[in-house]
């Protein structure tokens, strides 16, 4: 992806999180970088912390934070944005390991594959075949079936 066109995304996504962060309250905010921050530990093998833990040191009940993580659409929107962001800070890293794979002692074709339609140099062909049925009827055929639905819907 040229520079130009990642650098408009992360502008995107900053005004995205500004005008959904005029939304939230303080404490919204707070939750939902601490809910991204829980999910991420996990993939770094670090133990996460429960909805209780999380909700007593935001200074709420858990009810709360259930509520707004399963119905305030503006929060789900914002903590969603948030992943994308510490997402985004990743890519040089996934970039990395794609090339480990693919100029690894086992190439990997899977990961050239990807890296080949990341890059638009590989698409999906289908080509679907098939009889469609209708392709050899006549006109007097076609004419006939057509006087039956006139007969049918009573033209």
């Amino acid at each position: 992806m040229p520079f130009s066109i990642s650098r408009r995304k992360g502008s995107e996504m900053m005004a995205k999180l500004d005008e959904l962060k005029q939304k939230l309250t303080a404490k919204q905010i707070q939750a939902a970088y601490l809910l991204v921050e829980n999910e991420l530990m996990e993939s770094n093998n670090e133990e996460k912390r429960t909805q209780d833990e999380m909700a007593n040191e935001l200074g709420i009940n858990r009810t709360t934070l259930w509520e707004w993580r399963t119905k305030n659409q503006d929060f789900i929107a914002f903590k969603s944005e948030v992943a994308d962001s510490f997402l985004a800070e990743k890519r040089e890293q996934v970039y990395s390991k794609l090339m480990q794979l693919i100029l690894g002692p086992q190439p990997s074709v899977k990961a050239m594959q990807l890296y080949m339609q990341r890059f638009g140099l590989l698409t999906d062909k289908k080509v679907i075949e098939g009889d469609l049925g209708n392709a050899t009827r006549t006109n007097a055929e076609i004419e006939e079936q057509l006087q039956k639905l006139k007969k049918l819907t009573g033209e």
